[in-house]
């Protein structure tokens, strides 16, 4: 029969119970209340006669330790289902001002992976959710035509509500982070236009899309900060000065936001081509200001069929079945690299480059220099000749 014991020099009373081999054992309850540690002893013999008795499958342990806690610390486990977490979470994004098109990009996979669960898993404990099962949806996403890197970030979007649902000790560890991440395809690496390729995109864009080609070429501004684009940026006709939107919404200084560049010629003459309008802050670009990138009509489709037009293949490979959207090695964000990618090839300084392309760490930066052999000679061109002094 279970009875409680306590040290003399400790403050929490020990249970004293027969276990599943029929051995005398004692635990620590970390009960300062007799009363209560007594009840813990008399659950722990339960558990253990269960166990002896091959009764004590996963539902009945969680319900013991369910009343356990209940009667020990007044409340019992948090048990809510897999489903309802991912629910609350969605609430807490709204509520925390997330938004709606981040919502929109979440939504496919949450539903996604519910549905790969099932009904009876969904809807079971989210502390029951596996490594494997996280593992197998991503595999599944993959089959269904996905991209390594799309469904890597779907990977990331769950680790959020794992990670959730583990601060708030609903869980004691993250499923999501015993998953080996997928490396990205060789195929699926952005790669830079040569000279050649801008001047033919140059060749079938129409004004305005010319200057977005230039803006990005020259200053490797993304595509919807240059559809952005007005008047006020353009300090005394010489500098761009301009905030990213992908880092406005984090939390750093005015300053550490910005992009400041020096504009090149080809941009001060095309400025100087543009008729003056009335108003100071007006856009640069009217008829794409204010666009989203994605959608059939937005403003990434419309490049690709100037990339179509200009007869220049957007090398996107072989053609996968299903859902999934296809990786183009050549977009718009190629014009970034392309930038980037000179400066390095110029031997320019790295500090340089960061500040303009607006890069704060090197890992990021690094992604986007693609080093050419010219620029290579020219290093190796500078080492010393040991060879012929020791000859």
């Amino acid at each position: 029969m279970a009875s409680v014991w306590k040290h003399p020099n400790s403050p929490y009373w020990t249970a004293c119970f027969t276990d599943e081999t029929g051995k005398q054992v004692k635990r620590s309850t970390k009960l300062e209340d007799r009363r209560l540690a007594f009840k813990a002893a008399e659950s722990f013999e339960e558990a253990a006669k269960k166990a002896k008795g091959a009764e004590l499958t996963r539902a009945a342990a969680v319900k013991m330790l369910n009343e356990l806690m209940e009667r020990t610390h007044g409340e019992g486990l948090d048990t809510r289902s897999t489903r309802e977490h991912f629910t609350d979470y969605v609430a807490s994004l709204e509520a925390r001002g997330t938004k709606p098109g981040t919502l929109k990009r979440y939504e496919p996979i949450f539903d996604g992976f519910l549905a790969h669960l099932g009904e009876p898993r969904s809807n079971a404990r989210i502390a029951s959710v596996s490594a494997q099962e996280v593992e197998s949806f991503r595999d599944a996403e993959m089959k269904a035509g996905k991209t390594a890197g799309t469904a890597g970030f779907a990977l990331k979007v769950l680790n959020g509500v794992f990670e959730d649902a583990r601060r708030k000790a609903i869980i004691l560890s993250n499923p999501v982070q015993a998953v080996k991440p997928l490396a990205s395809a060789m195929s699926e690496e952005r790669r830079p236009f040569t000279d050649a390729q801008v001047k033919a995109l140059l060749t079938v864009a129409d004004t305005e899309w010319q200057g977005m080609i230039l803006f990005a070429y020259h200053t490797g501004i993304r595509l919807n900060d240059a559809a952005n684009l007005s008047r006020q940026n353009i300090e005394g006709g010489k500098l761009l000065r301009f905030r990213e939107a992908k880092t406005a919404h984090r939390k750093q200084r005015a300053s550490e936001r910005e992009t400041v560049v020096v504009m090149a010629s080809d941009l001060r003459d095309y400025i100087k081509s543009l008729p003056i309008p009335m108003k100071k802050d007006a856009p640069l670009f009217p008829s794409l200001h204010g666009k989203k990138s994605g959608s059939a009509g937005g403003l990434s489709n419309a490049f690709a069929r100037l990339l179509d037009k200009a007869g220049i293949d957007r090398e996107q490979g072989e053609a996968r079945k299903g859902k999934g959207r296809r990786f183009s090695a050549l977009s718009f964000h190629s014009l970034r690299h392309t930038m980037i990618s000179r400066l390095a090839n110029s031997d320019a300084p790295e500090a340089v480059t960061k500040a303009m392309s607006g890069h704060s760490t090197d890992e990021a930066h690094r992604r986007y220099v693609h080093l050419d052999t010219e620029a290579q000679s020219r290093v190796v061109a500078k080492a010393p000749r040991l060879w012929r002094a020791v000859a």
